[in-house]
């Protein structure tokens, strides 16, 4: 394999990280972990119930926002290019952030007062929305990385519930979230699409938004009670 040839697979490689772990997506996958490793979060929902949240989730967050993406870059006649799905242009972040905040705020409002979501699920709800929020404030002035703080976001959401409700399936998850955060940060880095500065920022100011906002949200957070 020549230099040049390894250099594209890399590439292509970083690339097909950058989108099996793109933020839009990453709600989804946290209830669907939390369906499989910790499915009390869900409580009092029965099983069948559970498996329809998750792909309200799915729907909701990431296929209409894509959708939603999609269209509008057909309306201004641009094409739809890795950049442009990727938003790695600071020009076309901060409206698609904003909007996408404002939208999880209303989901969360929704849920939580049509669909009777259990107060932890819309909890995690607001603190992905102001994640979002934040990063469109943030890519006013700086391009600072959605895939990091997206992570970093799991990841704090991770070991706080992990320190509510011990389990020895939440550990693998937490080895898990870090190793994906090292790889995607890792081929975030390759693609050049931030700097160093930029990931790491990103990634630390997730963990501060979980933490901030399961701690102001759920004030009685280390006594929370679920009915296992």
């Amino acid at each position: 394999m020549t230099y040049t040839t390894q250099k594209n697979s890399w590439y292509y490689l970083s690339l097909v990280v950058s989108y099996l772990l793109h933020p839009v997506f990453i709600p989804t996958y946290i209830f669907t972990t939390f369906l499989f490793f910790g499915n009390y979060v869900f409580d009092p929902y029965s099983e069948h119930q559970q498996v329809y949240v998750v792909g309200l989730i799915f729907i909701t967050t990431a296929l209409i926002p894509l959708i939603m993406l999609s269209l509008n870059l057909l309306i201004l006649r641009r094409k739809i290019t890795n950049d442009e799905l990727l938003m790695n242009s600071k020009r076309d972040r901060v409206v698609p952030f904003f909007y996408v905040g404002i939208y999880y705020c209303s989901l969360s409002y929704m849920f939580y007062t049509h669909l009777n979501f259990p107060l932890l699920l819309t909890c995690l709800m607001l603190i992905i929305s102001a994640a979002v929020l934040v990063t469109a404030f943030i890519s006013l002035f700086w391009k600072i990385s959605a895939h990091a703080l997206s992570l970093g976001a799991s990841l704090m959401i991770f070991i706080l519930i992990h320190t509510i409700m011990p389990s020895d399936h939440f550990l693998y998850v937490i080895m898990a979230t870090l190793l994906l955060s090292g790889i995607t940060l890792s081929s975030r880095l390759r693609l050049n699409a931030h700097t160093q500065e930029q990931t790491y920022a990103g990634y630390l100011l997730g963990i501060l938004i979980s933490a901030l906002g399961l701690y102001f949200l759920l004030p009685n957070l280390f006594s929370f009670s679920f009915n296992l």
